[in-house]
């Protein structure tokens, strides 16, 4: 069965298809996932993370598209995640726990599964999990939210990808009407207590569609909008050559090879240069 049409595909039937992919139905209780990295990271200061393979959305700015779109990595049962978290965050002194890399939340109950090995050590160690998701499946279960509800020290960031139903179409190639999904997971996980806040790539976002989306954040709670965090795309080149391929031209980037900022006219002469290339 296809889930994609010309106006984009379903993330939540992906989703289905995806997950027989990266995890495992096994006899025993845990639930075998896929990752590709496990690593210390800069981010929140320094960070023990966890990268999961495989994704429900296609971004096309996406800095571990490769990993999510030839599905690499190896299983891990959820007891050796935790494991391996515990031992980074032990060796650097990390008190911020992580999973990102491609969306978390499939294969959800791995997930619990890795936080139930995690509560004690985030309890002593005064540590937090960061969830990093893109929010599509927090926003379709209500149940998903009232689950992480459960743990304490769990925190959750949610990368809205464009500021309107067309940008979000654009970017991820689904359709344009699952956009709002991202805004109902931060009224579920509000709703539910759990910490959350909203990060927006504001590069592939217009001044008009960005004006519009923060009035419709603070109506899933006042409070979240002193919290939103606002980025910038990061132009690795692989991420470079998949925009200009679809002719996407962020208003500005930082180019990451050559550590300076770039706006459109110059990110569309590095597509022209792309262009190029790719006929010689």
């Amino acid at each position: 069965m296809c889930y994609s049409t010309p106006h984009g595909f379903n993330p939540i039937e992906i989703a289905k298809l995806v997950e027989r992919k990266i995890a495992l139905a096994t006899v025993s209780s845990e639930i075998p996932r896929k990752y590709y990295r496990f690593r210390p990271s800069r981010f929140y200061r320094g960070s023990a993370t966890a990268d999961a393979t495989g994704c429900n959305l296609k971004c096309l700015y996406c800095w571990s598209w490769r990993a999510n779109a030839k599905l690499l990595g190896a299983f891990y049962t959820p007891t050796e995640v935790a494991l391996k978290l515990m031992e980074i965050a032990r060796d650097y002194g990390y008190r911020v726990i992580r999973i990102s890399g491609g969306e978390p939340t499939l294969a959800f109950h791995h997930i619990t599964q890795v936080l139930d090995k995690l509560k004690e050590f985030l309890l002593h160690k005064n540590a937090v999990f960061v969830l990093e998701t893109k929010g599509i499946l927090l926003g379709h279960s209500k149940e998903f939210a009232e689950i992480l509800s459960r743990y304490r020290r769990v925190v959750v960031r949610i990368s809205i990808k464009g500021c309107s139903e067309e940008e979000f179409h654009r970017i991820t190639g689904a359709k344009a009407s699952f956009f709002s999904l991202q805004l109902n997971a931060v009224r579920n996980l509000l709703d539910h207590g759990v910490g959350v806040w909203p990060a927006i790539t504001i590069s592939f976002c217009s001044k008009e569609s960005l004006a519009k989306l923060l009035p419709r954040l603070a109506e899933c709670g006042e409070s979240i909008v002193d919290k939103i965090e606002l980025e910038y795309f990061k132009a690795y080149p692989s991420a470079v050559r998949r925009l200009c391929k679809n002719n996407i031209a962020p208003w500005i980037s930082i180019l990451v090879d050559k550590n300076r900022v770039a706006k459109g006219e110059e990110f569309r002469e590095l597509c022209r240069g792309v262009s190029k290339e790719e006929d010689s």
